[in-house]
């Protein structure tokens, strides 16, 4: 049975197995909230009330990942996900001899702006990316209600 997170106007569903941690600093996002996997992967959702720069706010997470990263490998995204208009990026780096993949998206919702970041080893995303993409659409349909 999934798990549901449900606070300060953010909803998303997650896999029975994973935690989810709740981190609201102040004059950040309105709520952030990050979801475990029992490994080494991570989905990240914050919310900030009203409209937002997305690709500014994709920019400021590229930014700080290239500044701990140098050697990541990054292409940008931008599509439609689940009925949704997003911007981001796709990422490729090595940490501890791991190769690892990340994903930045960023889009507006109802009176909302939203962003994301999901991030695995790669050994662990063939499992981890399908997760991240039913979190990622449990969260667009609960914002399409709000």
């Amino acid at each position: 049975m999934p798990g549901t997170f449900d606070k300060a106007g953010l909803t998303f569903a997650y896999p029975d197995n994973w935690t989810v941690e709740e981190d609201n600093e102040p004059g950040t996002a309105e709520v952030v909230a990050t979801a475990l996997s029992p490994n080494t992967a991570f989905w990240t959702v914050s919310r900030y009330e009203g409209y937002r720069d997305v690709r500014e706010l994709a920019n400021c997470v590229l930014e700080a990942m290239q500044n701990e990263y140098p050697q990541l490998e990054v292409d940008e995204l931008e599509g439609d996900r689940h009925g949704v208009s997003t911007i981001g990026y796709a990422l490729n780096f090595s940490y501890l001899d791991l190769t690892n993949t990340a994903e930045i998206c960023t889009f507006h919702h109802g009176d909302s702006t939203y962003l994301v970041l999901s991030q695995a080893e790669d050994h662990e995303l063939a499992t981890a990316e399908p997760v991240f993409d039913a979190m990622l659409a449990s969260l667009m349909r609960a914002a399409k209600v709000e």
